[in-house]
């Protein structure tokens, strides 16, 4: 499987970075809609990092945008949720006001109406992968790759 050695070849010492996001936010970033998270806190990490999806869900972020846009979002219990769901590069990490010259006016749009205090995470090569159970955590966080490769498909996972 192809994911699987992209996944192992961006491990550092067996450990690979992961962001926690509620839903819809892990499935938008992992499919392309959504290139920026705003964020209250800062990193300085820029790399592969791991798309986690969260127990959570944003209700009305979800039926917001099931109402005003056409993204073809699954329906809420189709969603994945508990484990990781996609992988992309964090390439940016800065305040609104802060962004480097060469950002596109596409990345700057990302960023209209966000507070200044915050921190927008960009990220590129987003892209889904199959759904692997994993334990979320605040704030950046690792994972053993070979733990996260080797965990139950989820339908088993459940039963633990």
């Amino acid at each position: 499987m192809r994911d699987v050695a992209i996944l192992k070849a961006s491990a550092v010492n067996g450990l690979h970075k992961v962001l926690s996001f509620k839903q819809p936010f892990a499935w938008l970033i992992t499919n392309g809609y959504l290139m920026v998270d705003d964020r209250t806190w800062g990193t300085t990490y820029r790399g592969p990092i791991l798309i986690h999806a969260s127990k959570g869900l944003y209700d009305v972020y979800y039926d917001y945008l099931k109402a005003n846009t056409d993204i073809p979002l699954p329906a809420k219990e189709e969603l994945a949720y508990g484990g990781v769901v996609g992988f992309a590069d964090l390439v940016l990490c800065s305040r609104p006001d802060a962004l480097p010259e060469h950002t596109s006016r596409q990345h700057r749009a990302q960023f209209k109406g966000v507070s200044s205090r915050h921190y927008g995470f960009l990220f590129e090569q987003a892209r889904p992968i199959p759904f692997m159970p994993c334990s979320g955590k605040l704030g950046i966080f690792e994972v053993e790759i070979d733990v996260l490769l080797s965990a139950p498909p989820a339908a088993q996972a459940e039963l633990f």
